[in-house]
């Protein structure tokens, strides 16, 4: 979005000198996440992460239709309109709770590792996507953002179905979790073993 920011407006079909305040305006929104990022520590990670990602994945949607039916003279204004609600779903969840998260569900040993691998890979994305992207929009056209939509829906599907809240949390808790939504074969066979010692020692 931001590398390819006048790329995308003019794909859009935003007046070539109106593109520089739509550049304008994405920096906006990323400044309106960043200076409302202490909402991070009242709402719930998942929260955060699956909302963010279920909103980026419907505005993918509706960017890829407008941009599809360039029919009208305000449907490129709805397409940056899209732009800057993809930037702020993105901003007010994935962008903040990513950098964290691996600090709340690795233990103290663990840590620095799963940091240093996270934001290698973040970064290693980041330079993959930067590169692919115009191939993107000269191979697919409007129809761009099917990857991403994919990406994010595949995203909030997994943090819903595997990853565990982690706020206000300990790293035990966190753990015991974790066992809980992943384990639960096992988490069962233990339970019913640990009934059948008691019952054994209460005999």
């Amino acid at each position: 979005m931001y590398s390819y920011a006048s790329t995308v407006f003019q794909e859009a079909g935003i007046p070539y000198d109106k593109i520089q305040y739509s550049i304008i305006g994405t920096g906006s929104c990323e400044l309106i996440t960043a200076m409302t990022c202490v909402r991070i520590f009242h709402v719930g990670r998942r929260k955060l992460v699956m909302g963010g990602y279920s909103l980026m994945s419907v505005w993918a949607i509706v960017f890829m239709v407008a941009l599809s039916l360039q029919v009208t003279d305000w449907m490129p204004y709805l397409s940056m309109s899209c732009i800057f609600a993809y930037i702020l779903s993105f901003g007010i969840g994935p962008a903040g709770v990513t950098v964290i998260m691996p600090m709340e569900i690795f233990d103290q040993v663990s840590r620095p590792a799963a940091c240093m691998i996270c934001g290698a890979l973040l970064w290693a994305n980041l330079f993959l996507v930067g590169m692919v992207f115009p191939f993107l929009v000269e191979g697919l056209g409007h129809y761009c953002y099917v990857p991403f939509f994919i990406v994010c829906v595949s995203a909030a599907l997994y943090v819903a179905f595997f990853l565990p809240e982690t706020k206000g949390k300990s790293f035990l808790e966190i753990s015991e979790e974790f066992n809980k939504r992943n384990f639960k074969a096992q988490a069962h066979e233990e339970s019913k073993s640990l009934s059948e010692e008691t019952k054994s020692t209460m005999l």
